[in-house]
């Protein structure tokens, strides 16, 4: 198994990103995202449980996964497939932009999410020059 080194801009962009989502993740909490969204409604239903459980569940695994599964992977080759699964995030919160502009009002999660395309450019854009410099 051979060691693979992402570039440190690669590196920085993903921390960045991380901070990001630990804002957005915050800004949803204080906005009250769990009782309003209808992800949350309709994962809260299929599973029986309330969107409280819901969210807080599904967000703290997602939130303690990324940066575990980027320590254990990032000197692999999975690291590429992992970072670029973990970048569809940056087009997914999309959602509460589009909610906000269709609703005319504040949605929780929607002022950090607007940063998301910009952050995903760059990440992506990053991703693609070290995978191909690996390949």
């Amino acid at each position: 198994m051979s060691k693979i080194m992402i570039s440190q801009r690669l590196k920085t962009i993903f921390y960045i990103s991380l901070f990001v989502i630990y804002l957005h993740g915050l800004e949803e909490i204080i906005g009250g995202f769990q009782h309003i969204d209808s992800f949350m409604v309709l994962g809260a239903d299929f599973f029986k449980t309330s969107t409280e459980v819901f969210y807080w569940s599904s967000h703290i695994i997602w939130w303690l996964a990324v940066p575990l599964l980027y320590l254990i992977f990032r000197n692999r080759t999975q690291i590429f497939l992992l970072l670029g699964i973990y970048g569809l995030v940056f087009a997914i919160e999309l959602h509460h932009v589009v909610k906000a502009v269709q609703s005319g009002y504040y949605y929780p999660g929607a002022i950090t999410a607007f940063f998301y395309p910009v952050i995903g450019f760059f990440f992506y854009k990053e991703l693609l020059k070290n995978w191909k410099n690996h390949v």
